[in-house]
């Protein structure tokens, strides 16, 4: 899916939805596998922020997290996007502000760390803090508020969790071969803007792969 293609500048964020949905069903899925989230200017700084009569202004920087249900399975992935031109752009590639993509290298560093670590044995707990370790180095630590990713697989959350307490036990959460799990760092800054980077990973007995392949 080529997001430029099918979401334009002056579009509300609903009709963003509504045609990545046409798309999803064009190309073979049986739906999306969970509400899709386009969150648009001050909106994006909401982790959930689902798709409202908002329309994307010129500038405005574009979350979109979308999954889609297939075959029994749910996929998972979030990408960011600016409105600098009638054609949203990807983030990393646009004109947008240096402190957009100030910010946006700094979660990518962050995921980037995350990967590192995936593989058979390792604790969640592990990626999640190295995450967090790094958003610490820009002060930072505050504005990530959710967990760095879950397992994924017939449902789009599942165990486990990847994050600092892992599933609440008393025993480390270990990833395990075969798994699918998310990567997903991101930081919010309230009323202004929020930036976050998703991707499905599977563990396999060599470390792991990255399954989602769009652009960042």
């Amino acid at each position: 899916m080529l997001i430029p293609d099918i979401i334009k500048r002056g579009m509300t964020e609903q009709r963003a939805a509504l045609e990545i949905k046409k798309h999803i069903k064009k190309k073979g899925g049986h739906r999306e596998s969970f509400r899709i989230i386009v969150a648009s200017g001050k909106r994006s700084a909401m982790p959930h922020g689902y798709a409202t009569k908002k329309a994307i202004r010129k500038n405005d920087i574009v979350m979109i997290d979308i999954g889609v249900h297939y075959d029994g399975y749910c996929s998972d992935i979030t990408r960011m996007f600016f409105a600098g031109t009638r054609a949203l752009c990807p983030l990393a590639v646009s004109a947008a502000p240096g402190r957009l993509k100030k910010i946006y290298n700094i979660v990518k560093a962050a995921q980037s760390k995350a990967f590192r670590l995936v593989g058979p044995g390792i604790p969640v707990s592990k990626i999640d803090k190295a995450v967090r370790k790094e958003f610490k180095r820009y002060g930072m630590e505050k504005y990530f508020t959710h967990s760095t990713g879950h397992g994924i697989g017939k449902k789009v959350h599942e165990q486990p969790r990847i994050s600092s307490i892992g599933a609440g036990g008393c025993l480390p959460v270990r990833l395990r071969s075969g798994q699918v799990i998310t990567i997903e760092p991101g930081l919010y800054f309230k009323n202004k803007f929020g930036i976050r980077i998703e991707d499905m990973v599977l563990v396999n007995k060599n470390g792991h792969e990255i399954l989602t392949k769009a652009p960042k």
